[in-house]
């Protein structure tokens, strides 16, 4: 029997994970899961934790606005990156083509 396809819950999950294993690259310090978790607690938002951030990251769990704006601040990148990979404006819908049809 063929298996569905599971369905991303967010956008960003992919980009925040690269966004904290660059994070180590710039800082010359790795961010862990629970690193990233203790700077939204920092925040205030207190339910945060390291499967909370495993979850975004793998997909399963949605992400609100301002969740993402927060990891954005924590992770020293736009929430533009976040939600589209890219760092200055908006990517063409040439760049998210490939995109689209990998969630496909």
């Amino acid at each position: 029997m063929k298996r569905l396809p599971t369905l991303r819950q967010n956008a960003c999950g992919k980009y925040v994970r690269i966004a904290r294993n660059n994070y180590g690259k710039r800082h010359h310090t790795h961010m862990t899961q629970e690193d990233l978790a203790a700077k939204m607690q920092l925040k205030g938002l207190d339910y945060f934790d390291r499967i909370t951030v495993c979850r975004i990251e793998n997909g399963s769990r949605q992400v609100s606005d301002i969740e993402l704006k927060y990891m954005a601040a924590a992770l020293e990148v736009s929430a533009l990156y976040l939600l589209y990979g890219c760092v200055d404006s908006l990517p063409s819908f040439d760049t998210l083509a490939p995109i689209v049809a990998e969630e496909e």
